[in-house]
């Protein structure tokens, strides 16, 4: 695929931060400048915004920051609406509108996807009542083909509010490749599913046992199976919110153990991966990454048999 078939599917697909940063690399502007050019049409947009909207820290959500995106197509030389209409709906605002917060979380996770804010839209009872994950440990075991296994989750959660039954679960494998799906709960069950396959991608409402009050806690798990099972070279997992405890583990067969391994990281979908750090699997041919208090954004393992 070359540079302009990855800027024609940015426009098309999204994210917005990646569109918008492709479209100001292919017009070889600096930020200053665009701010500049901006200014000169009657859109003031600081610089520090636009670094925000470019590496997926914030979107365009006022009116003025949408007007100011009509002219930003404008300025980049691109089609009318191409950027706009990949931030979706403008969110309402003022008293009596629900908390943004919730979906605000979800954002740090997964980013801006285009396809993201409708699906939002089915879960808002869920998104509206939420828990907080205090301790979060899973296993994902690769067969000895290496394809993806099963993939096994215990958490730890607490209620937010009183009447709390369910909770969200998004998950995501390539771009038309069916998602994990839920396939076994202790403690919890599967609801209401909504997938997109041309995306790889799904939401999931898990509908816990019993109500809980604000405050109190429950112990849940379950197994995540692909429909499909694909060549397995990586695994992470993306934490909207921090956890005081996560611990992943994936397990690999004698026969299939990988000659390299590292863990990584980073603060948001968009942002540069770090942290890299070699690993190696034990005894039992697992390999763990483990983090105390870890931080909003994607955790994951990568690895290769050559």
């Amino acid at each position: 695929m070359t540079p302009a078939d990855d800027f024609a599917e940015a426009l098309r697909t999204g994210p917005f931060c990646r569109a918008l940063s492709m479209a100001v690399q292919t017009r070889r502007l600096s930020l200053r400048q665009l701010r500049y050019r901006l200014h000169a049409r009657g859109a003031s947009v600081s610089t520090m915004t636009l670094s925000h909207w470019q590496n997926g820290r914030s979107v365009p959500e006022r009116e003025e920051s949408l007007r100011a995106v009509e002219i930003l197509e404008e300025v980049l030389a691109l089609e009318a609406g191409s950027l706009r209409r990949l931030l979706g709906s403008p969110r309402p605002r003022g008293r009596g509108v629900r908390s943004a917060v919730p979906f605000q979380r979800l954002h740090r996770a997964w980013g801006h996807p285009a396809f993201l804010p409708p699906l939002l839209e089915e879960f808002q009872d869920s998104l509206m009542n939420p828990v907080r994950k205090l301790d979060l440990r899973e296993t994902f075991h690769v067969r000895p083909d290496r394809r993806a296994g099963r993939i096994v989750v215990r958490e730890l959660v607490e209620a937010r509010k009183d009447g709390t039954n369910t909770m969200i679960l998004a998950a995501r494998s390539k771009p038309g490749v069916p998602p994990p799906l839920v396939v076994e709960g202790d403690r919890c069950r599967p609801g209401t599913v909504l997938t997109l396959d041309e995306e790889g991608f799904s939401l999931t409402e898990l509908v816990l046992d019993r109500t809980l009050r604000r405050g109190e806690r429950l112990a849940i798990g379950f197994v995540q199976e692909y429909p499909r099972p694909i060549v397995a070279e990586h695994h992470h997992r993306r934490i909207a919110e921090s956890v005081a405890h996560y611990h992943g583990q994936v397990v690999f067969t004698r026969d299939a153990e990988p000659v390299v391994c590292r863990t990584w990281r980073t603060r948001t979908p968009e942002n540069r991966t770090s942290g890299w750090i070699a690993v190696r699997p034990d005894a039992s041919h697992t390999v763990h990454v483990s983090r105390r208090n870890a931080a909003p954004g994607v955790h994951g393992l990568q690895w290769s048999w050559e």
